[in-house]
């Protein structure tokens, strides 16, 4: 199914449902925007699907507003947030940082898109941690302590898998666009573990996603700042052993973090140039190659500033 195919039958089904109980009516909403995001995922067409993700954020929050407490819709709110600035949002930034003329026109446009990432990413953060509060009260309390993380991270189940990895996946990306803050590094260990409980979990999650994770918190590090070539490369392989290896962000990560640590420039421009010349096709990962096949390009773009 494509995108603008999966909006249609969405609107038709909103309609279709007005006089239905609101709490039916949102968990009908909820299971067919969850099962829709396979519309989302199939699909390379990477400027139609940018279009598409405000107008459906906001669709959702307007169907949350009927039913504030329900779980399934906060999680989805919150990877839909994720998705969006992570696929969309940061693309664009980088875009901008690497392959456009330095001008006063082009650090106001930067200046633009970080405020989005980080209000994108911000919310993420708040609409998982509502959902983990729902079904596992106290994770808002538990985050804030280093002593409370790791006990109420184990007494979390296999049900609260979706919304503990949207929850990490929100913070680390916002995380890694802060390095600047103090405040944003001082969460960074806070992402890190709970994607280690994810993976205790449920590795497979979201093609391997809390590997994907990990290999970029290892991968971009400094072995002082607790990053690790070893174990960025071990989740490098695990999770293109989940995902198969036509899935190409493990690859992104690899050459962007890991490459450019190691500085080693011809895997870099390797990699990069693999990542550019991948044919595109529907399958369950062509959006996802679509966002890699873009930033692969900017970063190719500006490898003589990324290997000074």
């Amino acid at each position: 199914m494509t995108v603008d195919r999966w909006i249609l039958l969405v609107s038709i089904t909103l309609a279709a449902m007005a006089c239905s109980p609101k709490p039916l009516m949102v968990r009908q909403i909820a299971d067919w925007v969850d099962h829709g995001m396979t519309a989302y995922e199939r699909d390379d067409d990477w400027e139609l699907v940018e279009k598409a993700f405000p107008a459906n954020i906001k669709l959702l929050e307007t169907v949350l507003a009927n039913s504030p407490e329900d779980r399934q819709m906060l999680t989805m709110l919150s990877r839909m947030y994720a998705s969006y600035s992570f696929g969309f949002v940061e693309t664009r930034l980088d875009e901008t940082i690497y392959l456009v003329d330095p001008s006063d026109s082009r650090a106001k446009e930067m200046a633009l898109l970080k405020d989005r990432v980080n209000r994108c990413y911000e919310k993420g953060v708040g609409y998982a941690l509502m959902a983990l509060d729902k079904s596992a009260p106290g994770a808002t309390a538990a985050f804030q302590k280093v002593s409370t993380l790791a006990p109420y991270l184990q007494n979390l189940g296999s049900g609260e898998v979706a919304p503990l990895f949207w929850y990490g996946f929100n913070l680390g990306a916002w995380v890694n666009r802060n390095l600047d803050s103090v405040r944003a590094v001082s969460q960074a260990h806070v992402a890190r573990k709970v994607m280690e409980r994810v993976l205790e979990l449920d590795p497979a999650y979201n093609h391997g996603g809390a590997h994907l994770f990990l290999l970029a918190y290892f991968g971009s590090r400094s072995p002082i700042l607790g990053g690790s070539q070893e174990k960025a490369l071990d989740h490098y392989q695990q999770v293109k052993t989940i995902a198969g290896d036509n899935y190409l962000l493990p690859d992104l990560f690899w050459g962007r973090f890991c490459l450019h640590q190691q500085q080693d420039r011809e895997g870099f421009i390797d990699m990069m140039q693999r990542i550019v010349d991948h044919p595109a096709g529907e399958d369950e990962v062509a959006l996802y190659n679509a966002i890699a096949g873009r930033r692969a390009a900017a970063y190719l773009a500006a490898v003589d500033t990324l290997f000074e």
